[in-house]
């Protein structure tokens, strides 16, 4: 049985890669904080109370993430 670690994190930013000779965006992510305690954004920032998460993708993929949203990431081990 694998355990699996989910973290919630919002897009802050996204742009074109510049020094790419494909067409690839980046997409920046930061993880979510509350000092609420029933919001679920608190949950997840007791046990990620900082991160950051930068990843390259297909300019065509990118469209489908919004600047200001937030996604979840789920974190297993690779088999």
């Amino acid at each position: 049985m694998s355990h699996i670690t989910r973290c919630k994190m919002t897009l802050r930013s996204k742009g074109p890669v510049q020094s790419s000779t494909e067409s690839l965006t980046r997409l920046h992510f930061g993880a979510v904080w509350s000092a609420n305690p029933v919001e679920e954004d608190a949950i997840y920032g007791k046990y990620t109370p900082y991160g950051e998460y930068t990843v390259n993708v297909a300019a065509d993929r990118a469209e489908r993430f919004e600047e200001g949203k937030d996604y979840y990431f789920d974190i297993s081990p690779a088999l």
